[in-house]
């Protein structure tokens, strides 16, 4: 392996999408961006949904459209046991999709969708609101603890889900918009 370069395995529940050798990942953690290079020091990290970039030794660069996951880094030993070090890096996603296999269409359609939905929910939420105000102070207030979201909450958060995967997508497909 040329100097400089390291292994790179991109895995999700149905296959590997990705295995090449690098010479940088470039992606997005809780903590802020992350680029990673041969002997890195050995970290395990979330990754954020977006994009996520590796520069190949030979070749263009891969995007992939994440949408959330873990970054493992390894660091050790070379693999003839010499001094030299070696270093791997696994990035387990949920869902991943590489850029040139995002369809655009589909993606902008998705993002459509969610963004009606999220504008029907919160309409349906204001009239509700306004509406219940009343009846809310009638009936003795608030929900209880451990009763959980009201079921329109789970859809406004489901819907906001969606507008973000939809929208990532574009972004990584290089289909702002």
């Amino acid at each position: 392996m040329p100097d400089g370069a390291f292994d790179v395995s991109v895995l999700t529940p149905e296959s590997e999408l990705l295995s090449t050798s690098a010479r940088a990942i470039v992606l997005r953690s809780s903590d802020g961006d992350l680029t990673v290079l041969d002997g890195h020091t050995p970290i395990i990290t979330d990754v954020v949904p977006g994009d996520v970039r590796v520069d190949r030794t030979e070749g263009d660069p891969v995007h992939m459209a994440v949408h959330g996951g873990y970054l493992q880094v390894e660091t050790g030993q070379g693999i003839d046991g010499a001094e030299a070090r070696s270093t791997r890096v696994t990035l387990l996603a949920a869902t991943a999709e590489l850029a040139e296999r995002i369809d655009v269409a589909r993606a902008e359609q998705a993002r459509a969708a969610a963004q009606a939905r999220i504008e029907e929910l919160r309409a349906a939420a204001g009239r509700a609101g306004a509406a219940g105000i009343g009846a809310a102070a009638g009936a003795g207030g608030e929900q209880g603890e451990g009763e959980g979201a009201p079921p329109e909450d789970l859809e406004l958060a489901e819907a906001e889900a969606a507008l973000a995967r939809a929208e990532v997508r574009l972004q990584v497909a290089g289909a702002r918009g």
